[in-house]
C-alpha cells in the first residue's frame, strides 16, 4: 500500500518483465510479478512495452509465436494496459527508454520498477515516480521480516 492506503502503482519494464518470465524461480523481478499477479499491486504496462517484450523473449530466451501471443492472455488478468499521451526525450543514448518513462506517467505510477542501471535508475526519480530495481523495490514496500 502507498501512504493513501491504495495499492502501489507500479510499472515494470521490459527488462523486469523478460527477466521474470525467462528466469522464474523465486528471483526479485518473479516476485514483483507475482505481486501484480497476487493483485497486492496495480501493475500497468504500454502496447510499447508488451511489443518490446515479446521480441526480447523470441530473440533472447528462443520463445515461439504461439507463447509469446498467450502471453497477452497470461497477462490480461492483471496487467492494466495504458496508452501514454505524453511524449518525454529525457534519455538520450536509448529512445525507447523514453518510451518507459511515457508509461509511467501516464499510469499515475507510484514507482517503476527497472534493472536499467545505466539510463533509468541514475535518474532516482521522475515526474514523481521513484525508480527502483526490482530488489530497492521488495525490499522497500515488502521487506521481509527479521528474525
Amino acid at each position: 500500500m502507498n501512504p493513501e492506503g491504495r495499492r502501489l502503482r507500479v510499472v515494470a519494464d521490459t527488462n523486469v518483465l523478460f527477466s521474470a518470465l525467462a528466469f522464474p524461480k523465486d528471483t526479485a523481478p518473479s516476485n514483483v510479478l507475482a505481486l501484480a499477479r497476487a493483485r497486492t499491486i496495480e501493475l500497468y504496462a504500454s502496447v510499447f512495452i508488451l511489443e518490446e517484450l515479446e521480441q526480447a523473449l523470441r530473440r533472447k530466451a528462443a520463445w515461439k509465436e504461439g507463447p509469446t501471443q498467450a502471453l497477452r492472455k497470461m497477462f490480461k488478468p492483471f496487467l492494466l494496459i495504458v496508452e501514454p499521451r505524453v511524449r518525454v526525450e529525457v534519455i538520450k543514448r536509448i529512445e525507447a527508454d523514453n518510451r518507459i518513462l511515457e508509461c509511467a506517467i501516464e499510469a499515475h505510477a507510484d514507482v517503476l520498477v527497472t534493472g536499467n542501471m545505466k539510463d533509468l535508475r541514475p535518474l532516482g526519480t521522475f515526474h514523481g515516480i521513484a525508480i527502483l530495481t526490482p530488489r530497492e523495490f521488495l525490499d522497500t514496500y515488502f521487506p521481509k521480516p527479521t528474525r
